[in-house]
């Protein structure tokens, strides 16, 4: 038997199914009852299929909680990963001596890995929600397939070349990451 990834909206649904059904405010107290942190609202807008944010990480353990699903596929499914031990403490000890420049590269280039990995996970997403025939739930409201034009297949990024990384470092024009230029040749 093949295994689909479940959406969030399935998952909210799930969670409601599971508790007789509530939604709102009913499932809102049954999550606080069990030590659990759910806006009323926000798991309204996740099942009309109307949610555009990101879910917060307690918003979604609630719903995996509630739905009886692991964590795992829902954070997968809100497009979060799974939280981790802390990078900073996972840098090496010398690495509050980079220079502004050098944390500057640091900065952006996990900038850079967020926001592809969101944009990954929404276009999974819609090929979810399509496959179900609903509204894709994108965190701006807009259908991700518009994305798939910033997309740029790269191989193993140790064998990359240099063009490619620059692709990768920067987007022309992109709001969203911090200090962003053209990639230029030196």
């Amino acid at each position: 038997m093949e295994s689909t990834e479940l959406s969030l909206r399935q998952i909210a649904q799930m969670a409601s199914d599971n508790n007789g059904g509530a939604k709102g405010r009913e499932l809102d107290r049954i999550a606080k009852s069990k030590g659990l942190t759910l806006s009323y609202t926000t798991v309204n807008k996740i099942i009309a299929g109307t949610y555009t944010s990101r879910p917060g990480i307690k918003t979604v353990e609630a719903l995996a909680t509630l739905a009886g699903v692991p964590m795992a596929e829902a954070y997968n499914a809100a497009g979060i990963e799974a939280p981790q031990a802390s990078l900073a403490e996972q840098l090496p000890p010398d690495a509050d001596t980079l220079t502004p420049d050098q944390r500057r590269v640091v900065i952006d280039l996990t900038r850079v890995f967020i926001k592809q990995n969101r944009l990954v996970h929404e276009l999974r997403q819609e090929v979810v929600e399509h496959e179900d025939r609903s509204a894709p739930i994108t965190r701006t409201g807009e259908s991700p397939v518009s994305a798939k034009n910033h997309l740029k297949a790269v191989p193993n990024y140790r064998e990359a070349t240099e063009e490619e990384l620059e692709h990768l470092a920067a987007f022309p024009g992109d709001p969203d990451i911090a200090h962003d230029e053209e990639p230029h040749g030196d």
